[in-house]
């Protein structure tokens, strides 16, 4: 209810005042103050005038500006000084009153002014007349005669001047929810100031009020202070949020609370706490509800805090008016984590703040998931802990199972909180089928080629390690770097850190899942140790080779294929093919005598495989070398009749045999040279085809013993020298 009451209050008071300065009749009109506004909580107010307008040569100076209240106390012995800004030189077009002077939030404050000018640039001022008196307006509140009443008057701006406003007066209350002004009675202007008598309702409530009013010139605007006047009597019970539980079946937060319920109490307001304060979540409209599921919670993603006000009375709008809300009190909320590559699961919660009486202990709880039935077993306590725990490690989980988790928190009243619930499927990477070593294969370098298959079917990456055996400490020593494999890519390692010419090796590769946990082995690989000589027999011309088994192909070894090469730098062709139980051959080379000799072995083993592709393994080479075949006489008869003229032999039928083609810097592979029995050189020649006729300078040298020597080259590059003695004869 709403009603007008007599304004009794003011009392207009007549006030003339008489500046101490001369009034010279140079003096123009006097300053145009026209309103009041900005009163702040600390009491300041602002008041405004129209700004300078100078007349021919005028000057303003300055304004001065003497403050009374409405009885007409003079309230400020020396005036103000209003002077134009020092550095921009813009004129003023208000004051604010300051507050550690004057309080415009106590008591009305009335002003008036006179405005000092020059025309005479300053050496002379002239005062104008004292301008009419305007006050700020202030209203003030107090407990109304009626139920629920608020008694409002406040003054006019114009109480003293008594001139006309320029409209009526605008009572407006703030809107607790808005935080907007909203206008509740529009009062007509009178000289003196108006009264309203306003009924806020039954509830509780902290109303605030001011009063706006348009000024006499039709633009600006009067603003009061702004009063407060708490309207009814709070109950100071608060409710109190005992616990927050998690449903189970929901997830959501459940929260828990305890209050006296009286005959006035209607229901209650359950906020969400925040770092931004408490937001409205639900209403609950029995006043004997103890607890309540909130439909929005998000216990289970995060923790959440809530708190609960009772409300005992509704507003006009039928909407609930609360009392204050108790102490928030946080839920729990659980997370966990597989540590890597073990069975153990590390939980941890934060502590439910506010529970009553707070934490005695907490319960670790876990229920495993059932494949078969798709649902998860019973609770299983796994541990007590103590109220400062915050952490707990669970360990011996199955790796390939499924849990679920929570805390269960008993406080010290016997309050029962459950955490959020929380899944864990443990996980443990899976073993790739065993890797295939395909060859051990000794390369051209001496260093051995391993060649590894791995798992197609494997998604996840391992790491393979190539090993080999130790035969001194009969133990397997990782080799290389590792290297990572999935979906069946292929590896290949070589291991340069070998000695092929004096002993097979034996491989195999490891497994290491991403836990560095070894969990699968190749099958074997062993090199192929080659070894070969020459017959003892120099007529026999046979070389003998032995080699040492090949293990271990996947699929068996098919046979054992020989290649040669006639020179270290030719290539190899097939010599010969055994089957896979033997490990001997012999190579007669006794009809190559044209070849240099340098005869190059290696036997590769062929993998008993007719669908995967041909797959064998390289063994060392072997270069066996044949001396040069060179047969010289100890005599020839140089006498023109066609037999023995030559010597060593005929132009075109050289006997030389395994005799190097020729070296990179053309040097000749044969030479041969013809001594006196004095050293003296008689002949040279550096080609087979070219030979000696028994003269010296186109004559014939005497019968006699000559020296012979010939160097010829083999095939691996030795150089071999001959050195004899020929006799020349002549029948």
């Amino acid at each position: 209810m709403r009603r007008f009451i007599k304004i009794e209050q003011i009392t207009p008071v007549i006030l003339i005042t008489l500046w101490g300065l001369s009034l010279g009749n140079t003096a123009y009109a006097q300053p145009n103050l026209t309103h009041v506004d900005n009163v702040n909580a600390a009491g300041n107010a602002t008041l405004y005038w129209d700004v300078f307008s100078p007349i021919a040569t005028e000057e303003f100076i300055h304004n001065e500006i003497k403050v009374f209240d409405i009885p007409g106390t003079l309230l400020s012995p020396a005036p103000h000084l209003v002077a134009p800004n020092l550095e921009t030189g813009v004129l003023p077009t208000g004051w604010v009153m300051p507050s550690f002077l004057y309080n415009a939030n106590a008591y009305a404050h009335c002003y008036t002014a006179v405005q000092v000018t020059s025309l005479d640039g300053g050496t002379t001022n002239d005062s104008s007349p004292q301008s009419p008196f305007l006050c700020s307006i202030h209203v003030n509140a107090s407990v109304g005669a009626g139920a629920d009443e608020v008694d409002l008057v406040w003054n006019s701006p114009y109480v003293i001047s008594g001139e006309g406003a320029g409209g009526p007066f605008y009572l407006e209350r703030l809107n607790e929810l808005t935080a907007v002004w909203d206008t509740i009675a529009i009062v007509p202007d009178t000289p003196l100031g108006g009264a309203f008598t306003d009924n806020p309702g039954p509830c509780v409530s902290i109303n605030i009020y001011r009063v706006r009013q348009t000024a006499s010139n039709g633009t600006d605007i009067h603003v009061s202070n702004a009063t407060d006047l708490v309207v009814g009597e709070v109950n100071p019970d608060l409710p109190v949020t005992t616990h927050i539980d998690v449903d189970p079946a929901t997830g959501l937060a459940e929260v828990h609370f305890d209050y006296p319920v009286s005959g006035e109490t209607l229901g209650y307001i359950i906020y969400k706490c925040s770092g931004a304060g408490s937001s409205e979540v639900l209403q609950i409209n029995d006043p004997n509800a103890s607890s309540a599921i909130i439909p929005t919670s998000l216990a289970s993603s995060e923790a959440e805090s809530y708190r609960v006000a009772v409300f005992e009375c509704i507003n006009d709008d039928g909407s609930p008016n609360p009392n204050a809300a108790g102490e928030c009190t946080t839920s729990i909320f659980t997370v966990v984590s597989q540590i890597p590559c073990t069975d153990r699961a590390q939980l941890s919660w934060n502590a439910p703040l506010g529970i009553e009486g707070g934490v005695d202990f907490y319960v670790a709880q876990a229920a495993l998931y059932d494949v078969a039935s798709g649902t998860y077993g019973v609770w299983t306590t796994l541990d007590t802990l103590a109220s400062g725990y915050g952490t707990y490690l669970h360990q011996g989980a199955n790796v390939t199972s499924k849990y679920k988790y929570r805390i269960v928190a008993e406080s010290t009243t016997g309050k029962i909180a459950r955490s959020s619930e929380v899944e864990l499927e443990f996980s443990y990477p899976d073993a790739p089928e065993s890797p295939k070593l395909k060859r051990a294969s000794v390369l051209s370098n001496g260093a051995i080629e391993i060649l590894v298959e791995t798992d197609p079917a494997a998604t996840e990456i391992s790491i393979y390690q190539l090993e080999r055996w130790v035969d001194v400490d009969s133990v397997w020593i990782p080799i290389l770097e590792p290297l990572p494999s999935s979906l069946g890519f292929p590896l290949t390692f070589v291991d340069p850190d070998v000695e092929t010419d004096v002993r097979s090796y034996l491989y195999r590769c490891s497994v290491y899942n991403e836990c560095q946990v070894a969990v699968t082995t190749s099958n074997l690989g062993k090199s192929i140790l080659l070894q070969g000589w020459r017959s003892s027999d120099e007529d026999a011309f046979e070389n003998s080779l032995i080699w040492s088994e090949y293990e271990d192909f996947p699929d068996g070894t098919l046979s054992y294929e020989i290649l040669r090469a006639p020179s270290r730098l030719s290539a190899a062709v097939p010599l010969t093919s055994h089957g896979a139980n033997v490990q001997h051959t012999e190579d007669y080379i006794g009809d190559l005598t044209q070849l240099p000799g340098d005869f190059c072995y290696t036997v590769v083993a062929i993998e008993n495989n007719t669908t995967g592709g041909l797959n064998g393994s390289s063994s060392n080479q072997v270069c066996l070398t044949e001396d040069p075949l060179l047969w010289i006489p100890t005599a020839f008869t140089p006498n023109n009749d066609d037999i023995n003229d030559w010597f060593p032999w005929a132009p075109g039928a050289s006997t030389l045999g395994f005799v190097s083609d020729g070296i990179a810097s053309g040097e000749a592979t044969y030479k041969l040279v013809i001594l006196s029995r004095w050293g003296d050189v008689i002949f040279t020649s550096q080609s087979p085809n070219e030979c000696w006729d028994g003269t010296s300078n186109n004559e014939l040298v005497p019968d006699g013993v000559y020296t012979v020597v010939v160097r010829v080259l083999d095939g691996s590059g030795k150089w071999h020298v001959i050195s004899q003695s020929v006799h020349v004869l002549r029948p």
